[in-house]
């Protein structure tokens, strides 16, 4: 066959692989026999070949190892050839994909990220994926575990009362708010059995997400397993060091002949003990999802997740006394295995997550999305903190809580594609709102006793879940009280081509935050009502010197946090504008060889305005001061991601990130100092893995990787500090993965290092782990 000779004209060819059993093909070489030129289908079996001269040509579809199939074509303009069908099902492209050359850490693309079909190359925000397949090689049991993944996550803030797992990021703290691009609470445990990913979106986001779902330095977007139209699952046993047990389970299975009606539902059960002298957690998650397709414009989903916890908790430990006197807390001599605890302190916890998209297909160009969510955490704890009060002693305080929070989330999106003079605009105007209800009826607190750590004696095992409820009864004072707020946000955001390889990025947001107040159960009494209202824009420029391999990017972000009123030493009561986040951000994105190497390098600067902070001018007799709203703070810094497949097999990802966050215009013993609890300056972070492509003992594999962390500050004036220190923790597994099963077997921290979080909780030591999986 040979090129028409008429080919001045050029277009573009357009098309859908699938496997047998119509699974998108992903990964799957598609390209032009006579021209010598191709390309590689996205996660959802799109391929696109641009720059093609109109003719007549062979089109072959090939996967590695196997023969191409090949296909007679036309192009003229424009061509969409019809879905092509694989002879492999997903099950058998899945292991081609296992043992191939392909780079299998590199899956960039996301529906929720700009809530737009925008592509990595396309988007002038960076973010960092944590997918399934990851998780699974490294035999990740917790959620927290995942972020060893996410350059620049450092080891953040866990509170084991509720499980609670924040991050910090870009110099601020990040919870876990979004699910499915859909507010949730962010105060409750997460189990890894039903994410599909992570996504780890940086910099202020307040213009698509606001305030109630981003933070500063971005937010973290957990996306849940979906159904699809075969019968397919498996079940996992992982076991391992103090008594780690775990079943998970993932089913799934179409309800009809017609397979518009899918089904999936994941579980796990979840048991361990704490490496230290006392604490054990068991937890249970049942997720399942239905998704109905009710003709070719309509589509419905509706997933819930339930899940429970059982435990003991700690809270950490505080460094609030200036008796005490060293400056580190390798240098505190506290046991490293010494929980303070003991096995009858048990508190539960209660999550129920439910989740609805509806999505309508208005024409060829627009489509409409409701997405609505809901989501009830219960906690009913004694509950158990330490504050360190001399380098030889800490206070053990008792709280007696019962806890309940109730989140709901709308929201609407109208999502476009289309060309106006020539010029293709992309574009989503969406609605949010979300109301919060908190309540804590039943709040009451007390010291229990003072511990001699170094030397505890008999008093420090005396505790005892009796003697609790009975100092915390004695407690006439119930700190009790109530709050709800509500948030209402419209949005707008237009991607539109000024050519083929310039892309820009035109984004505006506007909130209004109802806060309802905080009621008192003691006083009887309501406070804090205050309404405010943000506008939160956001521009971007793409500009792609080799098309879909190069991009230079440059974003303006904006992002927001409300500020109460406070209520002044004179008797009067200040109102505050929000407090404001304005990043800029430059950087370059590679996908090149094939997505043998994807990466992405940047640079960043955010700057923090309308702060709090106190007038030092002004001193009232009563020894109180004035709190002004002309703070400021400044966080730059550096993003490195680095994702390649060198060789067939081996597969690397590695990341870095450099952060300097300063207080530049606050109180005196702090200015000019780097906020505490802003994570570290330094943070690295690698995985490689290599498994045998072929061969008696192909799918045998090994990975390896490692996290390092910089000093971190938890004190920080110019009267003293206290750190943590640096530490590196490797880890390294081993596995077997063959079509209906997989072995691995993982040693966590196989250095023993000894390192600690942010509420200076010692982390978990050397940890050895198996996991059996059995697919069918």
């Amino acid at each position: 066959m040979s090129v028409s000779d008429t080919c001045a004209q050029t277009g573009s060819l357009n098309g859908q692989i699938l496997t047998s059993d119509g699974q998108p093909a992903e990964f799957v070489n598609v390209g032009i026999k006579d021209l010598q030129i191709g390309t590689i289908t996205d996660a959802k079996g799109h391929f696109r070949i641009k720059k093609v001269p109109a003719g007549n040509y062979i089109l072959y579809v090939q996967l590695i190892g196997y023969s191409a199939i090949e296909q007679y074509i036309e192009v003229k303009g424009e061509t969409t050839v019809p879905a092509i069908s694989l002879k492999e099902n997903a099950q058998v492209l899945q292991e081609l994909l296992v043992k191939g050359n392909t780079n299998r850490f590199a899956q960039k693309e996301s529906e929720y990220i700009a809530r737009l079909p925008l592509k990595n190359m396309e988007n002038p925000q960076v973010y960092n994926v944590v997918s399934k397949e990851i998780m699974q090689e490294q035999i990740v049991t917790d959620y927290k575990s995942a972020f060893k993944n996410i350059p620049g996550a450092n080891s953040g803030v866990s509170h084991s009362s509720n499980g609670r797992y924040m991050n910090v990021t870009r110099g601020f703290n990040l919870g876990n708010a979004a699910r499915n691009g859909v507010g949730t609470s962010s105060v409750a445990e997460i189990d890894p059995a039903n994410l599909e990913r992570i996504e780890a979106i940086k910099g202020p986001s307040g213009t698509l997400y606001g305030a109630s779902l981003s933070t500063f330095g971005g937010l973290f977007n957990r996306v849940t397993k979906k159904p699809f139209d075969v019968f397919k699952g498996q079940v996992s046993l992982t076991t391992g060091t103090w008594n780690l047990n775990r079943l998970t389970a993932d089913i799934n299975t179409p309800l009809n002949d017609e397979k518009t009606v899918l089904f999936r539902i994941n579980t796990a059960l979840h048991g361990e003990k704490s490496f230290q002298d006392a604490g054990f957690s068991k937890t249970y998650l049942v997720a399942p999802t239905l998704s109905i397709k009710v003709n070719d414009r309509l589509s419905v989903l509706f997933d819930a997740e339930l899940y429970g916890r059982k435990g003991t908790n700690i809270y950490g430990n505080t460094i609030a006394s200036t008796n005490v006197q060293v400056s580190s807390i390798d240098h505190l001599k506290i046991g490293y295995r010494q929980s303070f605890t003991n096995n009858s302190i048990i508190a539960t916890t209660r999550t129920q997550n439910l989740y609805s998209q509806i999505n309508y297909k208005i024409s060829s160009q627009w489509t409409s999305q409701t997405n609505i969510g809901n989501s009830l955490v219960e906690f009913e704890f004694p509950a158990m903190t330490l504050n360190t009060i001399t380098d030889s002693t800490v206070t053990r305080n008792i709280w007696d809580q019962y806890t309940r929070q109730v989140a709901t989330q709308v929201q609407q999106n109208f999502i476009g594609d289309f060309k106006i003079a020539g010029f293709r605009n992309r574009i989503v105007a969406g609605l949010d709102y979300s109301s919060v209800n908190f309540d804590f009826p039943n709040t009451r607190g007390a010291v229990y006793d003072t511990v001699n750590f170094i030397n505890p004696g008999k008093r420090y095992a005396a505790i005892s879940i009796n003697e609790i409820k009975n100092k915390v009864a004695a407690v006439t004072v119930n700190s009790g009280s109530s709050a709800k707020y509500n948030y209402m946000g419209a949005y707008f955001s237009d991607v539109f081509n000024l050519a083929e390889n310039l892309m820009v990025m035109l984004s505006l947001r506007v909130d209004r935050f109802d806060n309802k107040g905080s009621y008192s159960y003691t006083a009887n009494t309501t406070t804090g009502l205050y309404k405010q209202t943000a506008l939160s824009p956001k521009f971007g420029v793409v500009y792609q010197p080799v098309k879909e391999k190069v991009a230079i990017f440059a974003n303006y972000m904006n992002g927001y946090q409300f500020v109460a009123p406070v209520n002044q030493p004179d008797g009067s009561v200040s109102n505050f504008k929000p407090q404001f986040a304005n990043q800029t951000e430059a950087g370059v994105k590679f996908d090149v060889l094939d997505n043998k190497i994807s990466a992405t390098i940047s640079y960043y600067d955010i700057k923090v305005v309308n702060q709090l902070r106190t007038d030092m001018e002004r001193d009232p007799v009563n020894g109180n001061r004035f709190q002004i709203q002309d703070g400021n703070q400044t966080s730059r810094g550096i993003d490195f991601e680095l994702i390649i497949n060198p060789v067939y097999g081996l597969n690397i990802l590695a990341g870095y990130a450099y952060n300097a966050s300063k207080l530049e215009k606050a109180n005196e013993n702090v200015n000019g100092r780097r906020p505490t609890n802003s994570g570290a300056e330094n943070t690295a972070n690698l995985w490689a893995s290599y498994r045998l492509t072929s061969g008696a003992a192909k799918g045998l594999g090994l990975g390896a990787g490692f996290n390092y962390s910089g000093e971190q500050f938890v004190i920080n004036n110019s009267a003293r500090e206290f750190t943590i220190p640096a530490y590196t923790v490797m880890d390294a597994t081993v596995f077997f993965e063959q079509p209906g099963y997989r072995i691995g077997l993982k040693l966590d921290n196989l250095n023993n290092e000894r390192y600690w979080n942010t509420s200076l909780q010692p982390q978990t030591p050397r940890r050895f782990s198996a996991s059996v999986t059995i697919k069918f």
